[in-house]
């Protein structure tokens, strides 16, 4: 379960915040000809990795450090450690409310999944075919206590359910490390009569 509880102390009085996570975020504070450093551990030491744009918006934290003061990002095929403090997190829901789209990948076989719950759209696709299109005909959100949630997708040739849990997740192929685990089961999706499918999800546009 993505949930990281955190005080930060203050002068005259303790602020505390819970932070469910994966979220996304914008670089805030960040001068223009600056920019936001990844480094390979949580700390301001360690080696520079890659960097996030003054002013980048939709910036996915998958994870926090012990003392909550930086966040796991992804960049290209590996991930890498910001400074929270640079790091604002976006209004809406937590991922589980489903308000906002995912894209879900997986390998062995090779396969993507994008789920639009505001547009109630999916698109399915393989390395060997683009389709199908498919309809979202049912959504199960998640909860705080409980961070499940699941979608129901169907067209013409068949249907699948996507059950999407947040935990973390490796896509097998990079260094990249994701918030959010999928199985989704198919029936007449994909060119098996019925698959099971494992993967991860990401909410970055």
């Amino acid at each position: 379960m993505k949930v990281v509880a955190f005080c930060l102390a203050l002068i005259g009085a303790p602020a505390c915040a819970e932070t469910i996570l994966p979220a996304l975020h914008d670089v805030t504070g960040v001068a223009a000809n600056d920019v936001l450093n990844l480094r390979a551990e949580p700390n301001t030491k360690a080696a520079i990795v890659g960097s996030l744009s003054p002013g980048l918006a939709g910036v996915e934290v998958t994870g926090l450090s012990p003392d909550g003061k930086w966040g796991r990002v992804n960049q290209s095929e590996a991930s890498g450690w910001a400074a929270m403090a640079f790091l604002k997190a976006q209004a809406g829901a937590p991922w589980f409310g489903l308000d906002r789209g995912l894209r879900c990948f997986g390998t062995e076989p090779f396969w993507t999944l994008f789920l639009d719950t505001d547009t109630k759209a999916a698109h399915f696709l393989t390395p060997e075919e683009e389709g199908p299109e498919m309809d979202i005909s049912a959504v199960w959100p998640g909860d705080d206590w409980r961070q499940v949630a699941a979608v129901q997708i169907t067209n013409a040739e068949g249907s699948a359910l996507a059950v999407i849990r947040g935990e973390s997740c490796s896509d097998g192929m990079s260094d990249a490390a994701f918030g959010l685990a999928v199985d989704v089961f198919a029936q007449g999706v994909t060119a098996a009569p019925s698959s099971s499918l494992r993967g991860c999800c990401t909410l970055a546009p």
